[in-house]
């Protein structure tokens, strides 16, 4: 496995950079699950937790909809391509009618049908 894949691997997994992944890598002389567990660790201790999930255009909107009812969500990031489509704030607070406009842009960006990945910020103290 070249570094290329080896960085894509751990941004799949953790949602980093590609500098984080790649600093992460160097440090441990290539070694991908070593990197793995060095950016795992420094998540946990910033208090943070990223799932990175993909999901199909038509499921954009209900996966959204599901993680934001589950109610321990900070921040989701919708992204196609590595490129940053929009980053959702969430708090404790939220109602509909705050989320109205970013539901109203996903419902035109889901139509087109493409892959998109979700990258879902969690406190890790909400977690345990």
């Amino acid at each position: 496995m070249d570094t290329l894949e080896k960085i894509d691997q751990i941004r799949r997994r953790l949602g980093v950079t590609y500098e984080e992944a790649y600093k992460a890598l160097e440090e441990c002389n290539g070694d991908l699950v070593s990197a793995l567990i060095i950016l795992e660790k420094e998540q946990k201790q910033a208090g943070t937790h990223v799932d990175v999930l993909q999901v199909k255009g038509q499921e954009l909107l209900n996966k959204i909809k599901e993680i934001i009812r589950e109610g321990n969500v900070n921040k989701i990031i919708v992204k196609n391509d590595e490129k940053t489509l929009m980053e959702i704030p969430v708090t404790a607070g939220v109602v509909g009618l705050v989320l109205f406009p970013y539901l109203t842009l996903l419902a035109g960006a889901a139509a087109l049908y493409k892959d998109y990945t979700l990258e879902i910020e969690r406190d890790s103290e909400m977690e345990e």
